[in-house]
């Protein structure tokens, strides 16, 4: 007995010390991951004791939530109802009549796209079917039965890429062959036969862009192109038409159901009778197809990207992708396409050049027509037919509008322009008008390298038109928006002198057609025609490259900032230069193939290296170029000020700076470091910590583990509605569903990762369904209107990617190169929207490189062109930067970046630098920018509080296991060792 119990106590002694230090090593592991795990647990981190006297500063417009979820599905369904697109109506195929009945077609239909996938992701739990719709719109029974069982059991079903450790290879479009269909289901179509209503979808998501001619994907889809229509589309098409021939189907309807432009090169295939573009439709927003429908909405959305032929015939597709540098072998180089990846500490294998230069989407097609046209710019005999579907800002209507009386008046910083708009049509509907310019092509831009589109749109508004009824237009445009960037002589914005013209058209080639109407040109040789009534000449006298030279949000002078970015301009390259798309020679300087570059030496000290030496000596010139005067602050000084006292004020308020200096270092680095979905509680001032949340489509927690709010369309549906109104509602119900979210933790949802700003470079981007769309511009009017809605609810918003992030192949740290102007007239203006005329307080920075600088530590980008030009006043938080070390905390502070959305494990290279006079400085001005986002949110709501940071409670559960396990383990060593003697002694 005494033998079997020795082997108890060594069983036992065995699993307690086993769990004893499992628990040890688990404390600190734990320790450096505490965020994520108190936010996906919904622990509480921090105690609040309300003031009793607290001032409220953001309010519910709504006395229960009941009442704003109702407003918002019908929100969702009128984004749908003035976004989605109508593009082909032959012979008046819609409205559909009362008691149509339909058969649905493609497994999608039964599974639409609502949104895209990753961070952005929105619950489709509660959202509305298809059959659904049409029931509620066509009546009860509208829908075939037994197809819609077949699609929910049929086995096939789309694949995504997964969001982590995701590639294109994963994407399947997974259609079901026509072979699948039984006789017996076959038989059931006539009895449904009004209209065959096919689904056409296509998933796209974070982590992976979509396969644009894999060839491992060729078994799967065509060419192994996502975005073409697959072989089983191609059958259930052409099976659709025979039986229509045959009089079992009347219509043919097609719903595309993506914010990835699909390749319509198979409209004038298949006998297809209507055509309408829907994107990613959120929660209802499929209500809102079926009333279009059934005629009881009249569509009004306009297309936000060019619809191809062909979506190869893009300058751009050229260089999509993540190119190798030719020697990285030799430089040890690594990539990486999520966190979890080995690279992920390198991340400098990968680049990308954007050749095109201005030249994407309608800039790109509109401007080769009209040189093509005109017969300059060695444009060639270019067949626009060909190459483009749909253009830029097109919609049809079940009526139809007339122009007139179209004018333009200088009215010294602006123009004013006015059109009436007649409703020709018998209904009455709802109407855009697009205004857009064009800017005179001049020898000075040819010999300086200035890019000119033939159009740009620069205004528009929306109304109801009742039918036989006209409507006056005036819409405003300012004289800043006509300017061009030039970065090689000027450097800076322009204005150059002589013609310029302006002109309301129904989409974009109609806008060109009238300007070329108006210059008199061979209507021979024009696709379309033009209307010169409609296009008004303004000349400008004089050459200015002063008055658009300086800000006009902060007053600052405005020069190149991104030559390192410019292959052509950063000596780094040596001699690696590149021939940009330029419209003075079409076909000398389109890009052939992608762009070979290779990595010098300089590249690499500039930002490639990953070598702690290499970057240590990068941050001592960061610090003599940005702090070369630095004096060693105060921190840690006594003071009575409390973040509470600053909830209204100004961002220049010189008070600022006595508050932050009562902060010690080490709740500076803490609130920086760990920025994951939240900002930490600052106790030395009393400021609050808060809970952040993904929202390009709404506020979600998908990836948290946690519920999500209202799920709204795609962002391009947003912007196809060409209504600010609209625009305003979203972004109030998104601030609400802040404000509405339970806070049992007694920390308060306060900053959103949204809306996303990016454009639409290609079709392929994996995230297009959280960017409005190809036009900069365009983007940038409908971002300052939601961000400036969601912050009038107390949210703090963080505009997504800033910037270049237009891929996600190789995001993670990819060198994007491209030139000034580019970036400047595409890829910032959507992020310009936001802050300078939104009013938004934050950006979220991108993974990638601009040159070979990651962006968070791009003094240009963060401090030139954020704080000097357009005046952000908060806090710029880093994308996701787990395990990433190449988003270095030194060279972000010092360039302007403040809060890293992760936390410090194996990072914080801020640590031990609280003597340093330059980085205290920059540590300091990041955390005053974190601290103005937070006390000027609805976090500011409890008051003069006090603030106390606690223990998780699963930290807590931590400690106590392992104290118990200590305790277990030492009584069970004891009890061995007794039993041990014991047996000794009767031996």
């Amino acid at each position: 007995m005494k033998k079997k119990a020795s082997k108890r106590w060594v069983a036992l002694t065995a699993v307690t010390a086993v769990v004893l230090a499992v628990c040890i090593a688990a404390i600190p592991i734990t320790a450096q991951f505490s965020s994520v795990i108190s936010v996906a647990l919904n622990a509480k981190t921090q105690e609040v004791i309300p003031d009793p006297e607290a001032t409220i500063h953001f309010t519910s417009d709504y006395e229960n939530e009941e009442d704003l979820v109702a407003f918002e599905k019908e929100l969702c369904e009128s984004i749908e109802a003035e976004g989605a697109a109508l593009l082909v109506n032959n012979n008046n195929a819609l409205p559909l009549a009362e008691g149509t009945k339909f058969t649905t077609f493609s497994q999608s239909s039964y599974n639409l796209m609502y949104g895209g996938t990753g961070s952005g992701q929105v619950s489709a739990e509660d959202a509305v079917t298809l059959k659904d719709a049409l029931e509620n719109s066509f009546g009860e029974g509208c829908v075939n039965p037994d197809q819609w069982d077949f699609y929910a059991n049929c086995g096939y079903t789309r694949v995504n890429a997964d969001t982590t450790g995701g590639n294109q290879a994963q994407y399947r479009i997974n259609e079901v062959p026509w072979s699948e269909y039984t006789q017996e289901l076959q038989n059931t179509w006539a009895d449904y036969g009004d209209v065959a209503l096919v689904v056409l979808a296509r998933s796209g998501g974070e982590g992976a862009d979509l396969p644009s001619g894999l060839p491992e994907l060729e078994p799967y889809m065509t060419d192994g192109d996502y975005l073409r229509l697959c072989q089983e589309e191609i059958d259930m098409l052409s099976n659709l038409q025979q039986l229509k021939e045959q009089g079992v189907f009347k219509k043919i309807v097609v719903l595309l159901n993506s914010s990835n432009a699909l390749q319509l090169d198979f409209l004038d295939s298949y006998d297809i009778d209507a055509v309408l573009w829907i994107g990613d439709v959120g929660m209802t927003g499929i209500n809102g197809v079926a009333d279009i429908l059934a005629g009881k909405v009249n569509p009004s959305g306009r297309i936000v990207d060019t619809f191809l032929k062909d979506n190869h015939s893009s300058p751009a597709m050229q260089n999509f992708g993540a190119f190798n540098y030719t020697n990285g072998a030799d430089y040890e180089v690594a990539t990486a396409q999520n966190n979890t990846d080995p690279g992920v500490v390198k991340c400098n294998e990968d680049y990308v050049v954007y050749q095109e230069g201005i030249y994407v989407g309608y800039r790109y097609y509109e401007t080769r027509y009209e040189d093509s046209v005109l017969n300059q710019g060695n444009a060639g005999e270019y067949d626009y037919a060909g190459d483009v579907a749909f253009p830029f800002g097109y919609g049809l209507s079940y009526t139809t509008f007339a122009y007139s009386n179209f004018t333009v008046e200088d009215k010294g910083d602006h123009f004013e322009v006015g059109v009436d708009v007649t409703n020709t049509g018998a209904v009455d509907g709802k109407h855009t008008v697009q205004i857009y310019f064009q800017s005179p092509y001049t020898q000075y831009d040819m010999d300086n390298g200035v890019e000119k589109a033939s159009v740009e749109l620069c205004g528009f508004d929306k109304k109801r038109i009742a039918a036989g009824a006209t409507e006056h237009f005036t819409v405003t445009v300012n004289k800043e928006d006509l300017t061009s960037y030039d970065a090689n002589n000027a450097k800076t914005y322009i204005l150059e002198d002589g013609d310029y013209y302006f002109t309301v058209g129904t989409d974009a080639h109609n806008a060109v057609n009238n300007i070329l109407a108006a210059k008199g040109a061979d209507a021979s040789r024009m696709d379309g025609t033009g209307d010169a009534s409609l296009a008004v000449k303004w000349n400008n006298p004089t050459f200015d490259k002063t008055t658009y030279a300086v800000s006009s949000v902060t007053g600052n002078a405005i020069t190149n900032l991104f030559d390192n970015a410019d292959l052509n301009k950063y000596e780094g390259a040596e001699d690696q230069q590149i021939t940009y798309l330029s419209r003075s020679d079409w076909q000398g300087t389109f890009p052939q193939s992608p762009v070979s570059l290779r990595i010098t030496e300089q590249m690499w000290a500039d930002g490639l290296s990953d070598d702690e030496a290499d970057r240590a000596a990068l941050v001592e010139r960061y610090k003599e170029m940005y702090y070369p005067d630095a004096t060693m602050p105060e921190m840690g000084v006594a003071g009575d000020l409390t973040a509470n006292d600053f909830a209204e004020a100004d961002a220049d308020d010189p008070a600022w700076s006595d508050l932050i200096k009562q902060i010690p270092y080490s709740e500076m680095t803490n609130v920086i470091y760990n920025g994951f979905h939240l900002t930490q509680p600052v106790p030395s001032i009393g400021l609050p910590g808060t809970l952040d949340e993904n929202g390009p489509q709404g506020f979600t927690k998908s990836l948290m583990g946690g519920s999500s709010a209202m799920a709204y369309t795609s962002e391009d549906v947003m912007a196809a509605t060409f209504n600010l109104e609209i625009i305003e509602n979203i972004g109030k119900c998104i601030g609400e569903d802040f404000l509405h979210a339970p806070s049992d933790t007694g920390t308060v949802y306060a900053g959103i990762y949204g809306p996303g700003a990016n454009i639409h470079r290609t079709p392929y981007c994996g995230r297009n369904f959280e960017y409005y769309s190809e036009d900069g511009w365009l983007s940038g009017q409908i971002a300052a209107v939601e961000v400036a809605a969601i912050q009038d609810r107390g949210v703090y918003v963080f505009t997504k990617h800033f910037a270049l992030n237009d891929q996600e192949e190789g995001r993670y740290g990819i060198s994007t190169w491209s030139n000034e102007q580019a970036i400047r007239e595409l890829y910032l203006e959507g992020f310009e929207g936001s802050v300078a005329k939104g009013g938004g307080m934050g950006v979220m920075s991108s993974f990638n490189r601009i040159g070979v600088v990651w962006s968070g530590a791009h003094h240009g980008l963060m401090t030139g062109i954020l704080r000097d030009e357009w005046g952000m006043d908060g806090a710029a938080i880093t994308d996701c930067s787990v395990m990433a070390s190449f988003m270095d905390y030194r060279l972000g502070v010092l360039a302007g970046q403040d809060i890293w959305d992760g936390y410090s494990m194996g990072m914080a290279t801020l640590d031990g630098l609280e003597n340093d006079p330059a980085m205290v400085t920059a540590v300091q001005r990041a955390v005053k920018n974190i601290a103005y986002s937070v006390t000027h949110s609805q976090a500011m709501n409890i008051g003069n509080a006090t603030v106390r940071p606690i223990t998780p409670w699963w930290q807590m559960t931590l400690y106590v296991v392992t104290g118990v396990m200590a305790v277990l383990t030492t009584g069970s060593v004891v009890m061995l060792v007794r039993s041990s003697k014991k047996a000794t002694d009767a031996k």
